[in-house]
């Protein structure tokens, strides 16, 4: 049997949210109204805010905290 993959879905949507922003530089003239750039600054926010609720509820997203009992640095 497999083992079940688990996808970065918080870099991915991260990914896309950062194509979004980038959207309006690349497809739209300099001297484009502003609505249309809005829109895209609006989905990305969305999406990278999704971004960021997803990696945090990631499996191992709260990391572990070293005490200095396990602390290499600590004399």
């Amino acid at each position: 049997m497999r083992a079940r993959r688990a996808w970065p879905w918080g870099t991915i949507v991260a990914v896309i949210a950062a194509a979004v922003f980038a959207a309006p530089t690349v497809l739209l003239p300099a001297d484009s109204p502003v609505g249309p750039k809005l829109v895209f600054i609006v989905v990305g926010s969305v999406l990278l805010a999704a971004a960021i609720a997803l990696t945090r509820s990631e499996p191992g997203a709260t990391g572990s905290h070293a005490t200095e009992e396990n602390d290499d640095l600590s004399s």
